[in-house]
């Protein structure tokens, strides 16, 4: 029998083909199309395909009828949001996990594959400051990070309070306090919710200025949890890029009898590795259980994200990796590294590798000099904008982010003058913003998060900026959209 496996390579040629073509018009091409999903689906959609088609041809079309509707995110002018770029020998090395095709839960399923991530695992808490005895898994993204980091405080937490959740399950069991700041993403929120924890008596911790939490009134807060309880902390707030005092937090997490600090560092975790930066995290290996995304700042491609539990036993234990099914007996009993005790997956890519070759092409330097460009370009950024007047910068440009607001005046002519000139620097094309909010502002989002984002970049961006602030101004004051500027 012919197992045709020298079909692979024409097919793939081909696809190379169109991925280098993609890739290199990245600079050159508008970050968005503006094309309708009607049309997107006349292109793409049709008739459940019945008979065989040229696989070539197929590729072609998929192509030409999708390259349209994608975003180019992974071009150098692309600051929405807090979505990087992919450095080119993760994306490289991630093809090849593609093509390895290999199950990584078990070590005897993938022997090559699971010493690659449990060597990337030993250079991540290297590089991050981490205790070296910490747990790693490689997961879909902070998302699934921050569920499964969750899962784990709420059963170490109800273990100490002397509740079984694997064996007495969630019903009345003690409840769980969760302390936040007001500014705690909604990832947070979203994985209380989907363990069990109820979001509605969430206990806020005021923050400051610049969205860092104030410490001072932690002590308090923790007084009124009497029980069990979870406290949120931020390395690299979403809308200001600040870091909240892991060192004072953690002193007060842990004169409470049964507490739990967890970082979100879906962004800013990064930070640590970077020599001018890592005072910004000061006390943060103090905590219990982080999360980070590869696939932002770090620049892997997607799926990437990291949950990292400070006792990694915990972190098994919650996974339950060892309640498998019979037939894995075998498989859980080889003394090495099984990736099931380290997340919820029980089958999935090997994720670890494209950060393993990242880092060891890269090297702490280069990691370094990535991070560090970032915070310069958008500090340089924010420079140029705030000289022009009617354009105000909300926060200490600590990190590689900032929230910006237009025009002058009360806040809702500056809210909806913000959001028109977002709106318009998006569908012109040449760079891509995105809108947040800031203590009930609207804003201008601008994060730098991409390897090849360049000064040039940035000033041709800026000179776009101000220009379309400059259009939309002048046509508010002119009472050409009455509507929104009155």
């Amino acid at each position: 029998m012919s197992h045709q496996f020298n079909q692979y390579s024409k097919l793939l040629n081909r696809s190379l083909s169109h991925a280098v073509d993609y890739l290199e018009a990245l600079p050159e091409r508008p970050i968005d199309s503006q094309i309708s999903s009607q049309s997107l689906r006349r292109q793409i959609g049709g008739s459940l395909p019945l008979q065989p088609s040229n696989p070539e041809q197929v590729l072609d079309e998929l192509v030409a009828n999708v390259e349209n509707g994608l975003i180019g995110s992974g071009g150098p002018r692309y600051f929405g949001y807090a979505i990087g770029g992919s450095f080119p020998v993760a994306l490289a090395a991630d093809w090849l996990v593609s093509a390895w095709d290999q199950n990584v839960p078990y070590y005897v399923s993938s022997p090559g594959t699971s010493v690659v991530e449990e060597t990337a695992a030993e250079w991540m808490l290297e590089l991050l400051g981490l205790p070296d005895t910490a747990g790693v898994g490689f997961t879909s993204g902070a998302q699934e990070a921050i569920y499964t980091a969750l899962i784990t405080a709420r059963n170490s937490l109800l273990q100490k309070a002397g509740w079984d959740v694997a064996t007495q399950g969630l019903y009345n069991a003690p409840r769980i306090h969760v302390v936040v700041s007001d500014q705690i993403h909604s990832t947070i929120k979203r994985a209380l919710s989907m363990i069990g924890i109820g979001v509605n008596d969430i206990k806020t911790i005021p923050t400051d200025n610049n969205l860092r939490i104030i410490p001072d009134s932690l002590p308090e807060i923790l007084e009124q949890c009497n029980g069990p309880t979870l406290v949120c902390a931020q390395a690299g707030c979403i809308d200001s890029g600040t870091f909240d005092p892991f060192e004072e937090i953690a002193k007060h997490v842990e004169a409470h009898p049964n507490a739990w600090l967890h970082v979100d560092g879906a962004i800013g975790l990064w930070s640590a590795v970077s020599d001018k930066q890592k005072h910004l995290l000061k006390g943060i290996e103090k905590a219990d259980s982080w999360d980070t995304d590869g696939h932002k700042w770090f620049n892997m491609p997607y799926d990437s994200g990291m949950v990292i539990v400070r006792d990694a036993s915990l972190l098994a234990t919650a996974m339950g990796g060892n309640s498998m099914g019979d037939y894995l007996t075998d498989a859980i009993a080889k003394p090495d590294r099984n990736a099931i005790n380290f997340g919820i997956s029980a089958s999935r890519r090997a994720r670890g590798v494209p950060v393993y070759a990242a880092i060891k092409a890269l090297g702490k330097e280069g990691i370094q000099a990535h991070l560090d460009n970032c915070c310069m370009l958008a500090q340089r950024m924010a420079d140029r904008l705030r000289n022009v007047d009617g354009i105000t910068i909300l926060n200490d440009v600590v990190s590689n982010r900032f929230s910006a607001q237009f025009g002058i005046g009360d806040d809702a002519f500056r809210n909806h003058l913000t959001e028109r000139v977002v709106h318009q620097l998006q569908q012109d094309g040449f760079c891509y913003p995105s809108t947040s909010g800031y203590k009930g502002l609207k804003t201008m989002l601008f994060s730098v998060l991409n390897c090849h984002t360049t000064i040039e970049d940035i000033d041709a961006t800026a000179e776009k900026i101000i220009e379309i602030y400059h259009i939309e101004l002048e046509t508010c004051q002119l009472g050409e959209a009455a509507e929104l500027c009155d």
